[in-house]
């Protein structure tokens, strides 16, 4: 294995755990949205309160949504572009080390 295949693949690999950590961002917010949200409805007697609870856990929603939908297409773009080498790298692999 030549240097540049171990270093394409060490980017690749960078770029799906990005990905990742994206996800759990948005996880993590859609999360946040949820648990500002659902204390709102239940314990809430005003009802202007109840109406921002249940906006939190649409926004919660809406967000983990977008994140999954995000992560997905990165996903298949990560996937699709792993096939692609480009041509300064398969000319560097045929002329050698410089």
């Amino acid at each position: 294995m030549s240097d540049v295949q171990i270093r394409d693949g060490l980017a690749r690999q960078r770029t799906e755990m990005a990905n990742e950590r994206t996800l759990l961002a948005y996880i993590r917010t859609a999360l946040g949205f949820s648990i500002v949200g659902i204390p709102a409805i239940w314990w809430s007697e005003q009802s202007g309160m109840q109406g921002l609870g249940f906006l939190a856990l649409a926004a919660g929603l809406v967000c983990l949504a977008v994140g999954l939908w995000r992560f997905r297409v990165m996903k298949a773009v990560i996937a699709a572009t792993d096939s692609m080498v480009p041509a300064a790298s398969r000319e560097r692999d045929r002329s050698g080390p410089a």
